[in-house]
C-alpha cells in the first residue's frame, strides 16, 4: 500500500470511520491514478445514498426482498464518502469549506428523499389523508435539526471561540493507526453501530410490518422525536454557551488572567 495514500487519511477520526477507512484505502489508491476529482466522489455517493430512499420507498410498500440492498448501499456510500477526502489530500487538492458544504448537501439530500420516501409509502399503505402533514411535520423537524445544528457549529467556533470537540466527544474518536484491540469496549461497540447510518430507515421498516393503521402513526412518533432532537440541541448549546461565558472564579493563590483562566476558556 501506497505510504502517501496511508498518510492522506485524517489523524484523529470519529469512530464510525474505523472500518470504511479500512475498505476506503483500496479505493482511494485507484482514484488517486486517475482524473477523478474529490467533488466527482462525492456526487457519486451522495447521488447513490439519495437514489437509495426510493429503494426503501419499494421496501417498505412490499418489496421485501430490497430490504438487504438498502445497508449495503449506504455501506458503500459511507467508504466512497471517505475516499473523496483521501483522494483530495493525496492530490492536494484539499478544499475544507467547499468540500464540507458539497458533502453537507449530499447528507441532507438523503435526508430529505428519505423522509418524502416514508410520507410517499405512508399515504400508499394507508391511503390516508394524514400522511401528508405527518410528512411535513418530519420534513420540518429534520429542516430545524439542520438549522439549530448548524448555528450551534456558528455560535461556539466564531462567537464563543470554542476549540473543543462539537459534535463528538474525545472518547468517540480514534487516532489513525490505532488498533481494533487497542479502543475501549464502548469504542469498539461505536465503531460497529456506527456502521448503520440513517438509523430511521430501520425502524421505519419494522413499523411496516405491522397493520396499516399503525404506520401513519409511527411516523408521527419519529416527527416528534425529530422536533424533540432540535429542541434539546438548542438547550445543550445554550447551556454550553452560558457556561463559557461564565468568568472562571479567581484563584486565591493565581490573579486573575493567568494561564489556569485561560485554559478554562479554551475547554
Amino acid at each position: 500500500m501506497d505510504e502517501r495514500v496511508l498518510a492522506s487519511q485524517k489523524h484523529q477520526e470519529r469512530l464510525a470511520a474505523f472500518w470504511p477507512r479500512k475498505v476506503s484505502r483500496y479505493f482511494t489508491s485507484v482514484l488517486v491514478k486517475t482524473p477523478v476529482t474529490p467533488n466527482q466522489v462525492t456526487i457519486l455517493w451522495g447521488l447513490i445514498s439519495a437514489l437509495n430512499s426510493y429503494t426503501v420507498y419499494l421496501a417498505l410498500t412490499g418489496r421485501r426482498e430490497l430490504i438487504v440492498l438498502i445497508p449495503l448501499v449506504y455501506l458503500f456510500c459511507i467508504v466512497l464518502d471517505s475516499v473523496d477526502g483521501e483522494v483530495a489530500r493525496y492530490k492536494n487538492m484539499a478544499n475544507p469549506i467547499g468540500g464540507k458544504l458539497l458533502d453537507g448537501i449530499c447528507h441532507r439530500a438523503t435526508e430529505f428523499a428519505l423522509l418524502m420516501a416514508y410520507a410517499a409509502a405512508g399515504y400508499v399503505i394507508t391511503d390516508s389523508p394524514l400522511a401528508v402533514p405527518v410528512g411535513l411535520l418530519l420534513l420540518t423537524g429534520d429542516a430545524m435539526h439542520t438549522y439549530v445544528y448548524e448555528r450551534r457549529l456558528t455560535t461556539l467556533r466564531l462567537q464563543a471561540a470554542y476549540t473543543g470537540h462539537v459534535r463528538f466527544s474525545a472518547d468517540r474518536v480514534y487516532n489513525r493507526g490505532a488498533r481494533w484491540g487497542e479502543l475501549t469496549r464502548r469504542q469498539q461497540v461505536g465503531t460497529i453501530s456506527g456502521l448503520f447510518n440513517y438509523k430511521s430507515v430501520y425502524a421505519v421498516i419494522a413499523v411496516s410490518y405491522l397493520p396499516p393503521e399503525f404506520f401513519v402513526g409511527g411516523l408521527a412518533l419519529l416527527a416528534l422525536y425529530k422536533h424533540w432532537q432540535w429542541i434539546a440541541l438548542a438547550q445543550r448549546t445554550m447551556t454550553l454557551v452560558a457556561g463559557l461565558a461564565t468568568p472562571a472564579p479567581v484563584s486565591p493563590t493565581r490573579p486573575a488572567g493567568t494561564e489556569a483562566d485561560a485554559e478554562r476558556v479554551a475547554l
